[in-house]
């Protein structure tokens, strides 16, 4: 039996006198980097309704005009031509919410109402932003209740702005395509952390594979890929000047889903078989000011620059409680398909040139 050091029969009598610190707070321990909210344009859709419109020109309306632009020689008759068109193109607001309750019996007796408040909706608006953010890129208008979300959008696509990487490493060749395919320029890459691990390593001390007469060997050209620091000094890769920004948001996928423009074909997390994974190429912009690139439009809040509605609720009826709730309208506004690249079923493999 430990000795309490004097006076007390025990040790464990001497700590009855005493009470273990706690240190105000919570440590944050579930993390997750780079959330696509906090990166794309975010702009304030106040008393826009629920629906949001925007044109797009028409490739063949574009075409048409071009062609009936027509050389003519002195004498010869002049003709009018009428064909233009546009792609009339909308996104509805969705709702998101998260509401909890708050006892008055922990207000009143455990400490004052203001600091469990105060953490309960720091821990509210954390989740709201993980939620929004995850959907930002996986929601898809076909299941109840979601707007469309990154994979929605560019599935809308083909060719090389919605690449089939074909289940191996991540093609350099590709990243390639994409980045010409992107005519409005491109601002950023989102990877994986999993494929930036073999993009890391390649850059680092493996260097790049290729094949030539039928076998695979190593290059070290890294001319296209730099390393950089960003404005916090934290080291990035850029891929021809363009920084590849590693997101937990982006995780794996089922292979061959969602990469064709049909409502059953939706982009789905990974369940089963061999991990794939998308990268995705963005150019920012906001589409209520009539900019061209990749928005998330927001609504149903007063205040300049408030993301969410608070609502709070003094006395909850059946409960000694009172509550908030936090409540997000919104979605993804993309005004030009030429600012939303990807390159989908990516196997976590060797970069290849």
């Amino acid at each position: 039996m430990a000795d309490s050091g004097g006076h007390w029969n025990t040790l464990a009598a001497a700590q009855k006198l005493t009470q273990s610190m706690k240190i105000p707070g919570v440590i944050e321990e579930d993390i997750k980097r780079n959330n696509p909210i906090e990166r794309v344009a975010v702009a304030q859709a106040a008393h826009s309704g629920k629906k949001i419109e925007w044109l797009r020109e028409q490739s063949a309306s574009v075409t048409a005009l071009e062609d009936a632009v027509t050389e003519v020689d002195i004498g010869e008759q002049l003709l009018w031509t009428e064909d233009v068109d546009y792609d009339e193109m909308e996104a509805e607001l969705k709702r998101s919410y998260v509401q909890r309750k708050l006892d008055h019996f922990v207000e009143g007796i455990f400490g004052t109402y203001n600091n469990y408040e105060a953490r309960m909706l720091l821990e509210c608006e954390k989740a709201i932003k993980r939620k929004i953010g995850a959907r930002l890129i996986y929601a898809d208008d076909n299941t109840s209740g979601q707007f469309n979300g990154l994979h929605a959008w560019v599935r809308e696509t083909s060719g090389d702005l919605n690449i089939d990487n074909g289940e191996v490493g991540l093609s350099l060749a590709n990243l390639r395509t994409l980045v010409d395919a992107m005519k409005h320029g491109i601002d950023e890459f989102w990877f994986p952390f999993e494929i930036m691990r073999q993009l890391d390593a390649a850059y680092q001390e493996r260097g790049f594979l290729y094949t030539v007469s039928g076998t695979t060997q190593v290059h070290n050209n890294m001319s296209y890929v730099t390393l950089g620091y960003n404005e916090f000094g934290k080291r990035v890769l850029f891929w021809d000047a363009v920084p590849i920004i590693r997101t937990d948001f982006l995780v794996a996928e089922n292979q061959n889903v969602g990469l064709t423009a049909t409502a059953t074909d939706v982009r789905t997390l990974y369940t089963a078989d061999d991990k794939q994974y998308s990268i995705f190429g963005v150019k920012h912009g906001n589409v209520l000011a009539q900019q061209p690139g990749l928005t998330y439009a927001y609504g149903g809040t007063e205040g300049m620059g408030d993301f969410y509605k608070l609502v709070r609720f003094p006395e909850l009826e059946d409960y000694d409680a009172g509550g908030i709730r936090l409540v997000n309208y919104g979605a993804v506004l993309l005004g030009s398909s030429l600012c939303l690249g990807r390159i989908a079923d990516i196997e976590d493999l060797a970069i290849t040139i």
